[in-house]
């Protein structure tokens, strides 16, 4: 059996998109649904309100109840927790360790711009050393036409083959194509006809966008026996995040890697995953560090689908 995916859940914002998603990933490999329902009562006690504890519970019960007969109507089974706690975050980790979670989704903020991750919000403080992939979801994502095209984010290091991999088993699982997605800005490129100073070789965009491209056909030739799936590769040189941003609006599922460096078996972001998390169209997946971070535990081969 798959690995259980959680999902961060908190009824008085009627944000249904990472619920949504966490029960579209369940049914596709067949892992078991947990609903981690944060208490509203916990977080009202903790800024000094302790009089509207009773009314929120009778809220979050009522949330709880909706949620409850929506996934039984679409078919799907899960466990709903009420977690208390002195933070989403914290009461979020925790129970990911407790269950051995292979997901954890939570989603985007519906503070500021639409759709988009708040500094400080759930999403960004658990990325900050999340036990496992975390997947966060926009505000506005539905569910649509399911998962056809899968893009990851490439890099020539040992994240982003860890993260190519990943994607490239979430892809033939699900049915999709993988789209290889590679950005760079050109090292020692003078901002007036491509000169470097005098202690930099000049470097071209032509030169930089054709290593990257290599790189990444390197890297589909490794995993081409395994792979089984159409595969494309879209190199740019520019700002990394901003071509990932883009690149989101043409795919429906996006993997990244974490940052090279801290400890194994967490999620950790770099400026680049950060922003894009922050601001994509699609659902994002960090991986967590290490071979034990993987998506293998949810989407391996061993994994029993029922949808």
């Amino acid at each position: 059996m798959s690995a259980p995916i959680l999902v961060g859940y908190q009824p008085l914002r009627e944000d249904n998109a990472p619920v949504d998603f966490a029960a579209a990933c369940a049914k596709a490999t067949g892992a078991p649904l947990v609903v981690g329902a944060v208490a509203h009562g916990s977080e009202v006690e903790s800024i000094g309100r302790a009089a509207l504890e009773e009314e929120a519970a009778e809220a979050d019960a009522k949330g709880l109840e909706h949620l409850r007969a929506r996934l039984e109507g679409d078919g799907v089974n899960a466990e709903i927790r009420v977690l208390h706690g002195r933070s989403a975050p914290h009461v979020l980790h925790d129970t990911a360790e407790e269950i051995g979670a292979g997901l954890l989704v939570v989603g985007s903020t519906n503070r500021g711009h639409a759709g988009r991750v708040a500094v400080g919000s759930t999403a960004q403080r658990l990325m900050h050393g999340a036990p496992c992939p975390i997947a966060v979801v926009p505000h506005e994502w539905t569910a649509g036409g399911g998962v056809s095209t899968v893009g990851v984010a490439f890099a020539d290091s040992p994240e982003g083959h860890q993260a190519l991999h990943a994607a490239a088993g979430v892809a033939r699982r699900l049915g999709a194509s993988l789209r290889v997605l590679a950005a760079a800005k050109p090292h020692g490129f003078g901002q007036t006809h491509g000169r470097g100073d005098a202690l930099t070789p000049a470097v071209t965009y032509e030169e930089v966008g054709s290593a990257l491209r290599a790189s990444a056909e390197r890297a589909i030739e490794a995993i081409a026996d395994e792979a089984g799936m159409a595969i494309e590769t879209d190199a740019s040189v520019g700002d990394p995040a901003e071509f990932l941003i883009g690149a989101s609006k043409h795919v429906d599922l996006l993997v990244c890697g974490s940052r090279g460096y801290g400890p194994r078996r967490a999620v950790l972001l770099g400026g680049v995953t950060g922003k894009v998390t922050a601001e994509a169209h699609c659902p994002v997946i960090v991986l967590a560090r290490g071979v034990e971070g993987s998506l293998e535990p949810l989407f391996g081969e061993s994994a029993g689908a029922t949808a």
